[in-house]
């Protein structure tokens, strides 16, 4: 293998294919007129390609650590490297004034089903990216994150990543901690294959939501597109290609958690700012819980908590009817919800003391939370 690319280009297109994963290696093909550039996870989850222009003499492939290109690229001061693999000592490349000898090792396992979502005869979606990059970055606050800490149970319990599943010709964004769930509406999601088979009912990996909304920031793409197989999905935009393996768990049925509110549910229209403010004055404890009381009486709330300083409590009028009703909470967890929306009023359905607390924060904005017992 032996070709000369452009530093800028090549900048590009490392820091584009680049995971932050603790193991990755990157795989170089050199083809006619053109380098892939693939960085892959050791584990075989996820990878993600692009391809750049380069003036290729011989063609071929060689595979490096991932982040080894990457520190080449940052303090070169040439304005083309010429790359060449030898037999014996890996992959040289060459500068103006300097040379590196990288060393190779063979291509990493990768699994099979990786290749399906472009392959496969799987569903197809095409959806406006600064869209598609908003909701998901609006709702990735509520999935699990993944944690080297975590047992293996907890990891068995929590979900970690973001699900996308298309209902009444709508696209939704779903994530869940356990706690509190978003289902989070993506209107303008237009079908490209027309297909019988369903999207699995599994969520996209936490890590790769990351990296999807790192290249919608990047690329400023107008649209992008969502494959789905039985076993991986793909993210396409503007010549990235971001393909991962569903993290093996299903989904849980989000469809019957937030199913239209019975008639026993009463709404109350709070304005945002306001509720805002008083979660974050009452707070003067260090509790990691967030142990908060909503009392609903007759034409007011009463926001509270009794700590260790002592109680703290903050009234707000509100147009409520229904008998005296008490929620214990943690006010984090609406927080995290109130910031991300400038709407002028949320509308809190309640029922009683231990069913799920409902926001409505927008019209495509919905929020779950579950109270503490």
């Amino acid at each position: 293998m032996k070709f000369t690319c452009d530093v800028a280009t090549l900048k590009r297109a490392v820091a584009l294919v680049k995971l932050d994963e603790p193991k990755t290696h990157l795989s170089i093909t050199a083809q006619e007129a053109e380098v892939q550039l693939r960085c892959e996870t050791d584990n075989g989850h996820f990878c993600i390609d692009h391809t750049m222009p380069a003036e290729v003499e011989t063609t071929g492939t060689a595979t490096i650590p991932g982040d080894a290109l990457l520190r080449i690229c940052e303090y070169t001061t040439s304005e083309t490297l010429q790359f060449s693999a030898h037999e014996w000592h890996g992959l040289d490349i060459k500068g103006d004034q300097h040379r590196h000898a990288v060393r190779t090792h063979p291509k990493k396992w990768q699994s099979p089903a990786l290749e399906e979502p472009t392959d496969g005869p799987g569903p197809v979606y095409e959806i406006p990216t600064s869209e598609f990059g908003t909701a998901l970055n609006s709702a990735l606050f509520a999935a699990e994150q993944p944690s080297d800490s975590e047992t293996d149970e907890q990891k068995r319990v929590m979900l970690m990543g973001a699900l996308f599943h298309l209902h009444d010709g709508e696209g939704r964004i779903v994530t869940t901690d356990g706690r509190r769930m978003v289902v989070l509406t993506v209107p303008s999601v237009r079908e490209l294959v027309n297909t019988e088979t369903p999207i699995s009912m599994q969520a996209m990996p936490y890590k790769a939501c990351v990296k999807m909304i790192g290249l919608i920031e990047s690329l400023r793409s107008e649209v992008c597109r969502l494959r789905f197989a039985e076993s991986a999905m793909a993210f396409e935009v503007e010549g990235v290609v971001l393909r991962c393996l569903w993290p093996g768990k299903d989904y849980p049925d989000y469809l019957r958690i937030f199913k239209e509110k019975s008639s026993d549910y009463v709404g109350v229209k709070v304005n945002r700012e306001s509720l805002l403010s008083a979660l974050r004055t009452i707070y003067v404890d260090d509790d990691p819980a967030h142990r908060t009381t909503f009392r609903f009486s007759d034409g007011e709330l009463i926001v509270g908590n009794d700590t260790n300083f002592g109680k703290s409590e903050i009234r707000m009028s509100i147009q409520y009817e229904a008998p005296d009703l008490v929620i214990i909470a943690n006010s984090w967890l609406f927080e995290e919800a109130l910031v991300r929306t400038d709407a002028t009023d949320v509308t809190l359905w309640i029922q009683d003391a231990q069913s799920p607390i409902h926001l409505e924060l927008t019209q495509n904005f919905r929020y779950l939370v579950m109270p503490m017992r």
